[in-house]
């Protein structure tokens, strides 16, 4: 059994041999969110970029240009849905610890299994709404209001990033679990 060097020994065990090679799935699947996240990140870029521009349009030159809010908005939702999976599978995203902190062993593996099913069942209802509309959006070749920038690219976007939260919670399930942050006494988590 291997464990993770940030893992407490009150970590639950690895459930067994669920699938052969999960390491290789996991290096795959971090590569693949931090290459999402980049993308979010150069999202936040662009959106500053933008944002200076539209402001030096607008109070220097006095000509704003008519894209600015609607495309800093669907940058900003996009850099989001392109982070998540990192954040996720990372796992740099907060959690409530005041029930598994105080168990260990099975208990604490089931509070765990309980928690990535309920992330899993939302990811899912989330994706089946979101389908959807994606293929709605796509159908009709809908265009934001003033600018007419497609939107279903940003659409398919979200539905990606979704899809892959919900495999990353299903297969972060199968697995041990984050383990506990160690604290050094009173005071917030590190």
């Amino acid at each position: 059994m291997t464990t993770d060097k940030n893992q407490s020994p009150d970590a639950a065990p690895a459930p067994g041999p669920v699938l052969h090679h999960p390491g290789r799935i996991l290096s795959g699947v971090l590569l693949l969110t931090r290459t999402l996240a980049a993308l979010g990140a150069a999202c936040v870029a662009v959106l500053a970029v933008l944002t200076v521009a539209a402001v030096v349009m607008r109070y220097g030159l006095g000509a704003p240009f008519r894209f600015t809010d609607e495309l800093g908005g669907l940058l900003l939702v996009t850099s989001v849905f392109l982070s998540l999976p990192h954040v996720l599978a990372s796992h740099a995203n907060i959690r409530v610890t005041l029930v598994s902190d105080r168990l260990s062993g099975l208990p604490r593996r089931g509070v765990w299994i309980l928690g990535q099913l309920i992330l899993v069942a939302f990811a899912a209802i989330f994706l089946r709404d979101a389908l959807g509309e994606a293929q709605f959006t796509q159908k009709l070749n809908l265009r934001s209001e003033v600018a007419r920038i497609p939107l279903s690219p940003f659409v398919w976007l979200m539905v990606a990033g979704m899809g892959l939260v919900a495999f990353i919670g299903a297969f972060q399930a199968l697995g041990p679990g984050p383990g506990k942050a160690h604290s050094s006494g009173p005071g917030p988590h590190p």
